[in-house]
Protein backbone atom coordinates (compact mmCIF):
# COMPACT_ATOMS: atom_id res chain seq x y z
CA UNK A 1 0.00 0.00 0.00
CA UNK A 2 1.03 4.06 -0.71
CA UNK A 3 0.68 6.61 1.00
CA UNK A 4 -1.89 7.98 -1.63
CA UNK A 5 -3.59 4.78 -1.18
CA UNK A 6 -3.92 5.27 2.72
CA UNK A 7 -5.06 8.71 2.46
CA UNK A 8 -8.29 7.03 -0.14
CA UNK A 9 -8.95 4.58 2.61
CA UNK A 10 -8.84 6.98 5.77
CA UNK A 11 -11.61 8.59 3.51
CA UNK A 12 -13.22 5.77 2.78
CA UNK A 13 -13.37 3.49 6.19
CA UNK A 14 -12.83 6.36 8.57
CA UNK A 15 -9.55 6.17 11.13
CA UNK A 16 -11.04 3.29 13.26
CA UNK A 17 -8.61 0.61 11.50
CA UNK A 18 -10.59 -2.06 13.48
CA UNK A 19 -13.71 -1.24 11.26
CA UNK A 20 -11.44 -1.68 7.82
CA UNK A 21 -11.33 -5.10 5.70
CA UNK A 22 -8.84 -7.21 6.71
CA UNK A 23 -6.53 -6.80 3.67
CA UNK A 24 -6.70 -3.41 3.68
CA UNK A 25 -6.02 -3.02 7.61
CA UNK A 26 -2.93 -5.47 7.39
CA UNK A 27 -1.45 -3.50 4.46
CA UNK A 28 -2.24 0.03 6.58
CA UNK A 29 -0.66 -1.19 9.70
CA UNK A 30 2.80 -2.26 7.88
CA UNK A 31 2.36 0.76 5.95
CA UNK A 32 2.34 2.89 9.74
CA UNK A 33 4.53 1.12 11.09
CA UNK A 34 7.12 1.59 8.39
CA UNK A 35 6.76 5.04 7.34
CA UNK A 36 6.14 7.96 9.53
CA UNK A 37 4.49 10.00 7.26
CA UNK A 38 1.64 7.32 6.89
CA UNK A 39 1.84 7.73 11.05
CA UNK A 40 0.98 10.73 10.74
CA UNK A 41 -1.64 11.18 7.84
CA UNK A 42 -3.55 8.39 10.20
CA UNK A 43 -2.67 10.85 13.72
CA UNK A 44 -4.77 13.71 11.70
CA UNK A 45 -7.29 11.47 10.50
CA UNK A 46 -8.33 10.38 13.96
CA UNK A 47 -7.25 13.65 14.85
CA UNK A 48 -10.25 15.26 12.81
CA UNK A 49 -13.18 12.02 14.20
CA UNK A 50 -12.25 13.40 17.48
CA UNK A 51 -12.60 17.12 16.53
CA UNK A 52 -15.89 16.22 14.77
CA UNK A 53 -17.60 13.27 17.64
CA UNK A 54 -16.57 16.28 20.27
CA UNK A 55 -18.71 19.05 18.47
CA UNK A 56 -21.76 16.35 17.68
CA UNK A 57 -21.74 15.84 21.66
CA UNK A 58 -21.94 19.46 22.66
CA UNK A 59 -24.68 20.46 19.91
CA UNK A 60 -26.98 17.35 21.08
CA UNK A 61 -28.32 18.88 24.50
CA UNK A 62 -29.30 21.94 22.26
CA UNK A 63 -30.88 20.23 19.74
CA UNK A 64 -32.40 17.96 22.04
CA UNK A 65 -33.75 21.13 23.87
CA UNK A 66 -35.12 22.87 20.54
CA UNK A 67 -36.40 19.77 19.44
CA UNK A 68 -37.84 19.37 22.93
CA UNK A 69 -39.62 23.01 22.84
CA UNK A 70 -41.08 22.37 19.69
CA UNK A 71 -42.54 19.26 20.40
CA UNK A 72 -44.27 20.74 23.55
CA UNK A 73 -46.04 23.45 21.20
CA UNK A 74 -47.19 21.41 18.95
CA UNK A 75 -50.39 19.52 20.48
CA UNK A 76 -51.74 23.27 20.98
CA UNK A 77 -54.37 24.58 19.42
CA UNK A 78 -53.49 26.85 16.12
CA UNK A 79 -54.73 30.48 17.13
CA UNK A 80 -57.70 32.08 15.28
CA UNK A 81 -56.65 33.24 11.69
CA UNK A 82 -58.10 36.40 10.10
CA UNK A 83 -61.33 35.90 7.67
CA UNK A 84 -61.59 37.44 4.01
CA UNK A 85 -63.95 39.85 4.22
CA UNK A 86 -65.17 37.76 0.28
CA UNK A 87 -66.32 34.37 0.80
CA UNK A 88 -66.12 32.84 -2.61
CA UNK A 89 -62.30 32.54 -2.10
CA UNK A 90 -63.26 29.65 0.59
CA UNK A 91 -65.76 27.82 -1.36
CA UNK A 92 -63.21 27.97 -4.47
CA UNK A 93 -60.81 26.00 -1.67
CA UNK A 94 -63.01 23.18 -1.99
CA UNK A 95 -63.06 22.76 -6.19
CA UNK A 96 -60.34 20.56 -7.53
CA UNK A 97 -59.00 22.52 -10.49
CA UNK A 98 -55.97 20.33 -11.59
CA UNK A 99 -58.19 18.64 -14.36
CA UNK A 100 -59.74 21.52 -16.19
CA UNK A 101 -56.60 23.73 -15.75
CA UNK A 102 -55.53 23.73 -18.97
CA UNK A 103 -58.87 24.26 -20.66
CA UNK A 104 -59.10 27.30 -18.08
CA UNK A 105 -55.88 28.66 -19.33
CA UNK A 106 -56.58 28.24 -22.64
CA UNK A 107 -60.23 29.96 -22.16
CA UNK A 108 -57.90 33.04 -20.43
CA UNK A 109 -55.58 32.94 -23.46
CA UNK A 110 -58.22 33.31 -26.10
CA UNK A 111 -60.09 36.23 -24.16
CA UNK A 112 -57.22 38.21 -23.69
CA UNK A 113 -56.69 37.28 -27.71
CA UNK A 114 -60.13 38.91 -28.54
CA UNK A 115 -59.63 41.97 -25.56
CA UNK A 116 -56.56 42.74 -27.38
CA UNK A 117 -57.84 42.15 -31.06
CA UNK A 118 -61.23 44.68 -30.19
CA UNK A 119 -59.04 47.29 -28.86
CA UNK A 120 -55.83 47.28 -30.58
CA UNK A 121 -56.86 45.22 -33.94
CA UNK A 122 -57.30 46.59 -37.32
CA UNK A 123 -60.53 48.86 -37.58
CA UNK A 124 -62.93 47.52 -40.48
CA UNK A 125 -65.85 49.61 -41.40
CA UNK A 126 -68.18 49.31 -44.36
CA UNK A 127 -66.93 51.37 -46.62
CA UNK A 128 -63.56 49.20 -47.23
CA UNK A 129 -63.51 47.96 -50.59
CA UNK A 130 -62.78 44.07 -49.56
CA UNK A 131 -65.77 44.23 -46.98
CA UNK A 132 -69.15 44.55 -49.40
CA UNK A 133 -67.82 45.04 -52.89
CA UNK A 134 -69.36 47.73 -54.37
CA UNK A 135 -71.77 49.24 -51.48
CA UNK A 136 -71.80 51.97 -49.44
CA UNK A 137 -72.29 52.77 -46.47
CA UNK A 138 -75.63 54.08 -46.17
CA UNK A 139 -77.20 51.05 -48.44
CA UNK A 140 -75.67 48.59 -45.72
CA UNK A 141 -77.30 50.52 -42.90
CA UNK A 142 -80.93 50.83 -44.78
CA UNK A 143 -80.31 46.70 -45.05
CA UNK A 144 -80.03 46.44 -41.64
CA UNK A 145 -83.03 48.55 -40.82
CA UNK A 146 -85.47 47.01 -43.48
CA UNK A 147 -88.50 44.77 -41.70
CA UNK A 148 -87.93 41.20 -42.10
CA UNK A 149 -89.22 39.34 -45.92
CA UNK A 150 -91.35 36.39 -44.16
CA UNK A 151 -92.30 37.89 -40.84
CA UNK A 152 -92.49 41.57 -41.70
CA UNK A 153 -90.69 42.32 -37.87
CA UNK A 154 -89.06 45.68 -37.89
CA UNK A 155 -85.82 45.73 -36.07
Amino acid sequence: MKLAELQDALDIYGSELAAWPDELRRSAERLVASEPAAADCLEQARQLDRLIARRVQAQTPVLDEAATRVLARLPRELPRQRRFALSWPLALLDVDLAPSRWRLAALAVVAFLGVALGLFGPDIDASDAGWLPGASAETTLAVMFEPEPLTGVRP
